[in-house]
């Protein structure tokens, strides 16, 4: 596709997003009530409310795409363009009025990446990109850091508890211990921080395709690095089918690029 073309199908993700955290805002910080899935993580009115409102302007805009959202799954599997979302990433954070969640799109034609959008509402911040054309918070262009060792490094991570069950505890602890700070911000705000330059790695070791599908973009648009934790740089195979379970088949590290080999020999034993 041509730029002009993609920069008119972000302005579609861009006015679904905006739609969306209209409804997630009105919910934010309040006493909602908590559905918990079979999963054991949790679900509100608000994920399935955004969800559905992104799926309503897709469908009305472009509706010979497929979609894979993390509420109501896949539709039109084998179109050739899929939109991927994750209406609330953070739904954790969310409930408890922590404003370190966001919603996350992703355009992909095949196994090409067009389109990322991560919005974070409570923050009021959008990182926005297309294929060759730069990575954006609002109307500023955005850079990862030019820190090269891990020494020097601010690395961030998901949730402790999925280390430990991928038996992954002592690569974890290297991980942490070879940087300057490590912190827990997860989810789609250690990303952010990683593509506007403020942290130099993230890191989860269990997530599903909607968790990840707008970062290999994003990253790269942002001069940084992408991949799974065993090295894989590719979400779907050639045809644009998944290279791994949708729901929790995937891993990810995400990294200014410089630093990206020496958090991967951190977990040299995934394969």
């Amino acid at each position: 596709m041509q730029t002009a073309e993609l920069k008119e199908l972000e302005k579609v993700a861009i006015r679904a997003v905006t739609l969306a955290e209209r409804i997630i805002l009105s919910h934010f910080d309040s006493n909602l009530a908590v559905e918990w899935k079979p999963d054991n993580t949790p679900v509100t009115i608000a994920d399935k409310g955004a969800e559905e409102v992104l799926r309503q302007v897709f469908a009305q805009e472009t509706p010979e795409f497929g979609v894979i959202g993390e509420e109501f799954g896949i539709e039109n599997p084998d179109a050739e363009c899929k939109w991927i979302f994750d209406p609330i990433d953070g739904t954790k954070s969310f409930i408890r009025g922590v404003p370190l969640f966001g919603t996350l799109i992703g355009l992909y034609k095949k196994n090409e990446p067009l389109v990322s959008i991560v919005n974070l509402p409570a923050q009021k911040k959008r990182l926005h990109a297309v294929k060759n054309g730069g990575a954006f918070l609002g109307e500023t262009r955005v850079q990862v850091s030019d820190v090269a060792k891990m020494d020097k490094s601010l690395v961030l991570s998901g949730t402790v508890n999925t280390f430990d069950d991928r038996g992954l505890s002592a690569e974890f602890e290297k991980y942490r211990r070879a940087s300057a700070l490590y912190r827990g911000w997860g989810d789609c705000y250690g990303y952010y921080l990683v593509a506007t330059g403020r942290a130099e790695a993230m890191v989860d070791p269990i997530v599903s395709l909607w968790d990840i599908a707008a970062f290999p973009l994003l990253l790269s648009e942002a001069g940084g690095s992408f991949s799974l934790l065993n090295g894989e740089t590719d979400l779907f195979d050639d045809g644009g089918k998944p290279l791994h379970s949708i729901y929790e088949g995937y891993s990810a590290v995400a990294t200014n690029g410089k630093v990206h080999k020496a958090v991967l020999d951190s977990f040299a034993k995934v394969n």
